[in-house]
């Protein structure tokens, strides 16, 4: 009985602490996506097993709402001021719902320039994430190269984050030195 209750507990507590990793190509990139306690999204970056970017939070902040902007024609329904905060918060409270990986390979020939040929290889996380607090949903799609990362906040429609206003990126990069 203590084996399965010490078995059941090691699920729980690797569920609440799933991390991503993804490596590039050729394997001297390796990128971990996980989310802390408070559900920031996180990300570090290593080359060759050396850090390049040091844990760093991912976020955006949106633009408030005006409390006293009419909420209906006549009126009488308000914004709830209290809440305003709240719904503009896109840094924290996520919960991972969902993520999948994918590599891409091709080779194009530019029209013009020096290179005869362009490779475009590289392999790609997309983590889902949720915000029950404001029942949101925000996906951060990393793609990484041979030489780097590069990612992107993407917004599927949703009813609760039609239009919106980003008024702030907090998008983080802690570098592990002077590069």
């Amino acid at each position: 009985m203590k084996n399965l209750w010490f078995t059941l507990s090691l699920a729980c507590i690797s569920m609440t602490a799933a991390a991503q990793d993804l490596q590039s190509p050729n394997g001297n990139f390796k990128m971990n996506f996980s989310l802390d306690a408070q559900g920031r999204p996180t990300y570090y970056l290593k080359y060759k097993g050396r850090d390049i970017i040091k844990p760093s939070h991912l976020g955006l902040e949106l633009k408030q709402e005006d409390p006293n902007k009419a909420q209906d024609f006549e009126f009488k329904t308000r914004a709830d001021a209290s809440k305003l905060a709240q719904k503009a918060d896109l840094m924290t409270g996520f919960v991972e719902t969902d993520h999948t990986t994918a590599t891409f390979d091709e080779t194009w020939q530019p029209v013009w320039g020096e290179e005869s040929s362009i490779r475009n290889h590289y392999n790609e996380l997309c983590v889902t994430l949720s915000q029950p607090k404001n029942e949101r949903e925000i996906k951060i799609r990393f793609r990484m190269f041979d030489d780097g990362l590069g990612f992107r906040y993407e917004f599927p429609a949703q009813k609760n984050l039609t239009y919106f206003t980003i008024k702030e990126e907090h998008t983080q990069f802690a570098m592990a030195g002077d590069h």
